[in-house]
């Protein structure tokens, strides 16, 4: 964790894979902001300098491995699940070599350990909130998993403390349609069915970093997190 924030800056902005991203100018945040999710790797043409990259679903290196991560530049800080680690490894043993590479451990599932429970004092100690609305204060020992790897990047985000965290790409509302970078054909989604939790967790976590001193912006303007209270910004609207 501490290559992490020693990467942070005063903004992080999370890239998601929303497909409001295809009419928006990416280019307008400075690349040493951007946290680039999954498929937002793609991105990295015009964000060259990237700070970070978070994968967290195995089932996205099964499937990208060759055409997106194989060649990703060894700079950024790589957020990535035991699971993931194990199906890169499983492409490319020596993929790892050289990268600076933090856990995103599931403080419920914790690898190699027994399973806990919300109410587990070990789960406790680390959380704020409820079940229902809660997020993490230290991700570097542990996430709360909330359906969506852009919800464990943004506790990543919230416990860097930077002065604002931008959500792009974050849409929810069309996890249903193709990706940004997907033509016609895409891949099966979860966040369909998991958006109300995901909402409801995005929607504490936004709160508690209010109090934080950390300001929360989204850039989607069809971002179904606008329903919740969270502020929208036009920064990524392409001047016509």
């Amino acid at each position: 964790m501490t290559e992490f924030y020693a990467a942070v800056g005063r903004e992080v902005v999370i890239f998601g894979s929303g497909p409001s991203l295809r009419s928006q100018d990416v280019a307008r945040i400075d690349a040493s902001a951007a946290l680039l999710v999954n498929g937002a790797v793609t991105l990295m043409p015009r964000l060259q300098g990237a700070f970070a990259i978070a994968i967290e679903d195995e089932r996205f290196v099964w499937r990208h491995f060759g055409n997106m991560l194989q060649q990703l530049p060894r700079d950024p800080v790589f957020l990535l699940s035991p699971s993931v680690i194990r199906a890169i490894l499983s492409h490319d043993a020596s993929w790892c070599d050289g990268r600076r590479i933090v856990l995103i451990e599931n403080l419920y599932k914790p690898f190699d350990g027994a399973r806990r429970r919300f109410s587990d004092a070990s789960v406790q100690k680390l959380v704020t909130g409820t079940g229902e609305n809660c997020f993490s204060r230290d991700p570097g020992v542990g996430i709360i998993p909330a359906g969506t790897v852009a919800f464990s990047a943004m506790q990543f985000a919230i416990a860097a403390r930077p002065e604002c965290i931008g959500l792009a790409g974050i849409d929810l509302s069309n996890a249903d349609g193709p990706r940004f970078y997907e033509n016609g054909a895409q891949a099966a989604s979860g966040i369909v069915g998991a958006e109300q939790r995901i909402l409801n967790h995005f929607e504490y976590a936004a709160e508690q970093a209010g109090k934080l001193g950390v300001t929360i912006e989204v850039y989607s303007r069809v971002s179904a997190l606008l329903t919740r209270g969270l502020p929208y910004s036009d920064r990524l609207v392409q001047v016509r």
